[in-house]
């Protein structure tokens, strides 16, 4: 492994040094160099202006399609996963990011099991254990299988919360303890 180089000198600088070229060649490839590092940090910037650019529209299509939520059907608000969402400070500060809503089918099946969590307002791993024990995941008006195998993944109608809320008030008979342990755990979270 070669020596780390100095913390101003680039790899490619030190890369530089150990060729055997005469002086001549060494200096105009320092200048190419030079030329390509100055290109790519132009770049980078541009690139870093268009996306706070682009974050800046997405925040106002986000804030529009809100707003088209609330008039047109306001029964939907807190059932539906955010299709932008600003990046907490540990990915990338003060831009925004899209969340992939994965609907196959095209038929309405846009919550994930997380969103399902989120919207009833519970952990992940509870929303979890819940919809398999329940038997949500197997309802084929309330969810989809996008992928089976060893990382099964489940997509979900809005509807399924409202579903899990009434399970989760009223569970059904012959659960087993586990399953009993997270409904209270759950019901405590929620104030039940």
């Amino acid at each position: 492994m070669p020596p780390e180089p100095e913390a101003a000198e680039s790899w490619a600088g030190h890369a530089l040094k150990r060729l055997d070229v005469s002086p001549a060649t060494r200096a105009i490839l320092e200048q190419i160099r030079a030329e390509v590092d100055a290109a790519y940090r132009d770049r980078l910037l541009e690139m870093a202006q268009a996306i706070n650019r682009q974050a800046a529209a997405l925040d106002r299509i986000q804030l529009t399609l809100q707003r088209l939520v609330e008039a047109v059907s306001p029964q939907l608000i807190g059932n539906l996963p955010p299709a932008i969402r600003v990046a907490p400070a540990d990915e990338a500060p003060d831009l925004a990011s899209t969340l992939v809503v994965a609907d196959p089918l095209g038929a309405g099946y846009t919550l994930t099991q997380k969103n399902v969590a989120d919207v009833v307002g519970i952990t992940a791993p509870d929303a979890s254990v819940l919809l398999r024990a329940l038997g949500l995941d197997r309802d084929g008006s309330l969810a989809v299988r996008v992928r089976t195998g060893e990382r099964e993944v489940v997509n979900y109608r809005p509807a399924v919360a409202e579903r899990l809320r009434q399970l989760i008030e009223q569970p059904p008979e012959g659960l087993s303890k586990a399953v009993q342990s997270c409904l209270r755990r759950v019901r405590h979270r929620l104030g039940a």
